[in-house]
């Protein structure tokens, strides 16, 4: 079986949060088999900086919906956006 890197864009729900500890706090317990392969923190607009995240996982059903259950869990997620899934 492949693997897939899954694009995702994740948005704070506003400026006050540290991004760096998100960052750090998501990639500390991600579901098995799931891993956080490159970040980018970019500024949005009004002090808010969103993270642009690959994340790589098996080219199996269910882990997208897996790592987007995942995300939602932290209260300082406002946003999820899965922009992209790539065969690699």
């Amino acid at each position: 079986m492949g693997k897939v890197i899954v694009v995702v864009r994740i948005m704070p729900i506003d400026e006050t949060v540290d991004v760096d500890n998100l960052i750090s706090r998501i990639k500390t317990n991600l579901p098995e088999k799931i891993e956080l392969a490159s970040v980018k923190v970019e500024p949005f607009v009004y002090g808010v900086n969103i993270i642009n995240a690959l994340f790589a996982m098996p080219d199996e059903e269910g882990y997208p919906a897996k790592l987007e259950e995942y995300l939602k869990e932290f209260k300082e997620v406002g946003e999820i956006d899965i922009s992209r899934i790539s065969r690699i």
